[in-house]
């Protein structure tokens, strides 16, 4: 951990020293994580205003002798808009924010779910010359100044914020980490999307889990998705990494460790008018515990393979369901596909997908699960 925070502090400064002299270092503030919340207005505007957090990185706290000081430094000021935030603290301050070495964006869901804020927001960020468009961005439940002051042995809360970001490559019961460029087009093209949620457990902990829907024709947050959806979720995506599927068979309880997923779409028929869509899941994993009694006869491999699918239909089944009839959002990417594969017919729809007639929710989506047991413990 103190190897990271050395790394990251030689880092911060050495990368400077290549292209401006000490003077101009002196002068630099290193933000490391920035945070938006809603704040309320101090004048008569319509217009929502903002309160910014940014976490500035202090290199000399990171000193092994200095373990009592504090490692960073969080500047606050609010406005309409992100430039006007950043101008308030450069009156009050002697060092410039400088953002080449940020590592993470958080919004809060009170600023996400407002129209097109989540667009402003993040169009600010992608036209700044000094930020990186390899920055993580995250949706956080609650006001996002108290994740930015989470004290644990990292020292720099958006430094542990990354490397929890690092890990969902061990569980997919999260959506997967979205980089700021990589929502550039999504935004474009008024696409919906998810983004990996933020919560806060205590002073010292933050869980990351779930995924929270951003729509595309209004840029705002208009639902989250549990754990459990959200791996239906990935699975159907082809992003489910790693995660275990728990299932009974003859009074007997199986595990099925997930390895690695892939899926394809493809248009299958149009029939009456119909749109049909096929999603076909192949899915590679292992029985990695089953908890059988001691009398009972060995179940067969090819029995547990094709109960595990039908397991995992049942999962998406209900998931594309739930997607279709409440939420009414495209996060699996058919529209995507029309626009790439069937070009001309989806002109028809795209104005009406996930609006007005609403053609997402009216589609046929069907699943074809294919799973592969590489390793079948005591099966036969």
């Amino acid at each position: 951990m103190k190897k990271r925070c050395y790394i990251l502090s030689f880092l911060l400064i050495n990368s400077l020293l290549q292209g401006c002299g000490a003077r101009e270092i002196e002068k630099k503030a290193f933000v490391i994580g920035v945070g938006i919340d809603q704040a309320k207005s101090d004048d008569d505007t319509s217009q929502p205003v903002m309160n910014g957090t940014f976490q500035v990185a202090v290199p000399r706290s990171l000193k092994p002798e200095l373990t009592n000081e504090k490692a960073y430094q969080n500047f606050e000021d609010k406005g309409h808009d992100l430039s006007e935030q950043i101008s308030r603290i450069a009156q009050y301050s002697n060092k410039e924010l400088y953002f080449a070495h940020n590592q993470i964006i958080l919004v809060s869901d009170k600023v996400a779910k407002q129209p097109q804020r989540m667009e402003r927001l993040l169009d600010f960020f992608i036209r700044h010359e000094d930020i990186r468009r390899s920055v993580r961005v995250f949706i956080t439940k609650g006001d996002t100044k108290r994740y930015l002051n989470v004290a644990n042995n990292e020292r720099l809360p958006s430094l542990y914020i990354d490397t929890l970001s690092a890990n969902v490559q061990n569980h997919s019961r999260t959506a997967s980490i979205k980089r700021l460029g990589d929502l550039q087009e999504d935004l474009l093209a008024h696409r919906s999307f998810v983004l990996p949620v933020l919560n806060y457990k205590s002073t010292e902990e933050i869980k990351i889990g779930g995924a929270a829907i951003i729509k595309g024709e209004s840029s705002r947050l208009t639902h989250f998705l549990n754990e459990k959806d959200t791996e239906a979720m990935n699975i159907l995506k082809g992003e489910f990494q790693k995660g275990m599927l728990y299932f009974q068979l003859e009074d007997d309880l199986y595990i099925y460790k997930i390895d690695n997923s892939k899926s394809k779409i493809k248009l299958v028929s149009t029939a009456n008018g119909q749109l049909t869509f096929r999603i076909t899941v192949s899915v590679e994993g292992e029985i990695q515990e089953v908890n059988k009694k001691m009398d009972t006869r060995t179940v067969s491999a090819d029995r547990v393979k094709k109960e595990v699918e039908k397991q995992i239909a049942k999962k998406t089944g209900k998931f594309i369901k739930k997607l279709q009839t409440q939420y009414k959002t495209d996060v699996l990417g058919l529209g995507v596909y029309m626009e790439k594969h069937h070009h001309k017919e989806w002109l028809k729809l795209k104005k009406d997908w996930e609006t007005g007639d609403n053609h997402f929710s009216q589609v046929k989506i069907n699943t074809h699960i294919h799973t592969t047991i590489s390793s079948a413990g005591g099966l036969r």
